[in-house]
């Protein structure tokens, strides 16, 4: 884990909340239980694949009660009706946010999320704070198709381990950059899908621009992933223009309420290109 000036205040926060949060339930279940439960979790679904087998942009649909950026957007969120809702809108993935303290999240929403999510194709990402490896073979065990790793919470040894066990298992992983320095880091280790988040995480606030910026830096061979800041169609058309094949939508969603699986099916229908939008 990364520490010192790198690391933005509030993952910081973040961060150390999570680390207390994983030797809590260590105590509790042994990571031999943890591994054991694998063999139960349902087949993974390839989640770059679901990425890639869309046609137009594909959409990767957050669920969350809240979020240090927004406050709370929906305390008394069914990860099942929401999950069935991203589904029937032509989400390609879902994304499960899984931390508890900041986001009110919990492995068993993703649980939830991926028995109704796996029969249609559809793929799990879960939205977390890895740093331990616990915490990957928990995502596993808990249905996870995909695992989030953010470079600006791991050392460059620590992310090549973690990128590497979530292969071993089968899993894909969202690698997340904001700058350009960490955008140079997770291009050492060629993944295959990398995200850049168009989030300050200084000051909250999200920039589209961002995205443009850095498209042309990243590996032509990834799949490229947008996330945060998108409202609307002609976001997606932006950041498609911009080289996206995916986005990752989360705020905007969880505040159009009934609206969301409308806001769903017209980002989902973008083109690859950002063009008609």
């Amino acid at each position: 884990m990364a520490t010192g000036e790198k690391q933005p205040g509030i993952l910081d926060r973040i961060v150390t909340a999570r680390v207390k949060r994983i030797e809590q339930a260590k105590r509790e279940r042994s990571l031999a239980d943890v591994r054991a439960a694998m063999s139960d979790a349902p087949a993974v679904t390839p989640f770059r694949g679901a990425l890639a087998a869309k046609p137009g942009i594909a959409v990767i649909s957050e669920m969350k009660r809240s979020s240090p950026s927004a406050g709370e957007l929906d305390a008394g969120l069914d990860p099942v009706q929401r999950g069935e809702m991203y589904c029937s809108a032509g989400a390609a993935a879902i994304s499960v946010l899984t931390e508890f303290d900041f986001f009110g999240g919990s492995n068993d929403d993703l649980r939830k999320v991926k028995r109704l999510a796996s029969p249609r194709g559809v793929a799990v990402l879960q939205k977390d704070f890895v740093v331990d490896d616990y915490q990957v073979y928990e995502a596993r065990a808990a249905g996870a198709d995909a695992i989030l790793l953010i470079i600006a919470i791991l050392t460059p040894d620590r992310y090549a381990s973690l990128l590497s066990l979530a292969g071993e298992l089968g899993m894909d992983a969202l690698v997340e950059v904001f700058d350009e320095p960490e955008l140079e880091i997770a291009a050492r280790e060629k993944p295959a899908i990398l995200g850049v988040n168009n989030r300050n995480l200084k000051t909250l606030e999200t920039s589209l621009s961002v995205f443009e910026r850095m498209a042309p830096m990243m590996p032509s061979n990834t799949l490229k992933v947008a996330e945060s800041g998108m409202k609307n169609a002609a976001d997606v058309a932006r950041m498609g223009r911009a080289g996206a094949k995916a986005v990752l939508v989360g705020e905007s969603l969880m505040r159009a309420g009934s609206d969301a699986a409308t806001l769903v099916k017209a980002m989902s229908q973008v083109p690859v290109g950002g063009t008609g939008a």
